[in-house]
């Protein structure tokens, strides 16, 4: 009988021990898998970053923006609409959670707020149209989130 119980209690101590050691497996892979998520969260924004920065006709439209410049106008049509793509692209990042939305402002918002407010970017395009449905809507959150803008480093985090 004291061997039985002996077994018995061995039994449920192993049994317990392993419930702990699956447990601390579940937590070790899903902390892993939210660091992943976080690591790819991450490449894809700095490849969002790439594209606007280091595409030569993106910079120059930039500039172009930041100085209100009216050669926006004779940017071809083509070069606008790549640059509305990209950050059509932050918003669709945006609107899936892949990119958090004091980031999307911190490191987007300034150029889109430029782009959506600068008539001679619009000039030849129908900027209320509905193929720009989702830049419009983009530039708007943006433009709510510069009203209130206040430096936090935890907004600012993948």
């Amino acid at each position: 009988m004291h061997m039985s119980i002996t077994l018995e209690l061995a039994k449920d101590c192993a049994a317990v021990i392993g419930a702990f050691v699956g447990l601390g497996t579940l937590i070790k892979a899903v902390i892993e898998y939210a660091r992943q998520g976080r690591q790819k969260r991450a490449e894809q924004f700095l490849q969002m970053r790439i594209r606007l920065y280091e595409n030569s006709k993106f910079r120059e439209i930039c500039g172009l923006l930041t100085e209100g410049d009216k050669k926006l106008r004779d940017v071809p049509l083509a070069d606008r609409f790549d640059y509305l793509g990209l950050f059509e692209d932050v918003a669709l990042m945006l609107n899936s959670n892949m990119i958090r939305p004091g980031v999307a402002h911190y490191m987007f918002g300034y150029f889109a707020i430029l782009c959506w407010e600068s008539e001679h970017f619009w000039h030849g395009l129908d900027r209320d149209g509905r193929y720009w449905s989702l830049f419009k809507d983009f530039a708007a959150r943006m433009t709510e989130m510069e009203k209130k803008f206040s430096f936090d480093r935890r907004q600012l985090r993948f």
